[in-house]
Order: structure tokens, then sequence, then C-alpha cells
């Protein structure tokens, strides 16, 4: 009698603790890619686009303390906010041999812009600085 309510706590308590390791396995701290740096060049820190035009931008990404270029294919995402909206992806693009990759955008109306890599198990996310982009 003992033994089977030995064997019936052990095999609850196995069932038990099967149950919570999903639970504790998502509560554990994810892992960090490496970091990442992530800049954009518009011609300034606020720069006036003409109505109709195209605004010329430059990124690079980088991976601090590395000397060896970063996997291609690595994909940048160009983002708006107008006001106080949430930012709103407008353009991806992949980056060159170099991290680095030129693009032309139209922009309809003023807006704050910068450019967002949201990450790979390998390099962390990373945002850029804004530029103001004021539509005249």
């Amino acid at each position: 009698m003992i033994t089977k309510i030995v064997r019936s706590f052990i095999a609850i308590a196995a069932a038990f603790g099967l149950l919570l390791t999903p639970s504790v396995a998502s509560a554990s701290p994810a892992v960090s890619g490496k970091p990442t740096t992530l800049e954009l060049d518009a011609g300034g820190a606020q720069v006036k686009l003409k109505k109709g035009n195209k605004l010329q931008i430059k990124g690079k990404l980088g991976a601090q303390g590395e000397v060896r270029e970063m996997t291609l294919g690595l994909t940048v995402f160009a983002q708006v906010r107008v006001g106080a909206t949430a930012w709103t992806d407008i353009y991806s693009r992949s980056c060159q041999p170099n991290a680095t990759f030129t693009s032309r955008l139209t922009i309809s109306a003023s807006a704050d812009l910068r450019l967002y890599f949201p990450g790979t198990s390998v390099y962390a996310s990373a945002t850029s600085n804004i530029v103001g982009v004021v539509v005249i």
C-alpha cells in the first residue's frame, strides 16, 4: 500500500514539475544579440523637402567591436512619425555588403524620420538618430 502511495506521489510530482517547466523557461531572460549601431544621414538634423520631391537618405548598420562585415541581407526599415503618433514603416531595404544602403523616399507630410533594425538572433535591435523632415 505504501509503495502505491509513494509511486502515485512521484508520478504526481513529476507531472506537476513538467507542467511548470514551460513557465520557468519562459521567465528566464532572453539571450541578447551583439550590440548594433544604426546611423541615418539625410543631410542634417532637420531637412526641408518640396512636396513631391524625393529625399535621399543613407544608412549604416554596424556591430560594436566587430571588424568584419555584418551578415548580408539584414533588413532595415525607414519609419516616420507624425506628431505623437506611433512609428510607421514606410520602406525596407536590405543592407549592401558593407552594411550600408542608400535610398530615395517620398514623404508627403512633415514628419520625424528614423531607421529601425529589428534585430536577429545574432545582432540586437537598433534605432538611428531622428531627422525632422519639413515638407513645404
